[in-house]
């Protein structure tokens, strides 16, 4: 892992919501109802709490995990 995704684990290591990755080509449909422009080689993230419907807006594309990461600490993170 990397230095950014290493600091996302631990900004949300005790969130009831949790930070998720996807490739756009695997979400291909949630992308599009989402409005977001589709790119199945980009990145999309979102956080998600397992077993329940409490999720975040999907947010990309990204062209890395890495960028995922930083939009997801710069606007869930807690100062």
């Amino acid at each position: 892992m990397s230095k950014l995704t290493d600091e996302m684990q631990e900004v949300f290591r005790d969130s009831f919501m949790q930070p998720k990755a996807y490739l756009g080509i695997d979400i291909q449909d949630q992308v599009l109802d989402s409005g977001l422009d589709l790119e199945d080689d980009k990145y999309y993230c979102r956080l998600s709490a397992d077993g329940f419907m409490d999720q975040t807006d999907l947010s990309g594309p990204f062209d890395s995990i890495d960028e995922c990461a930083a939009h997801l600490i710069d606007t869930y993170g807690s100062e």
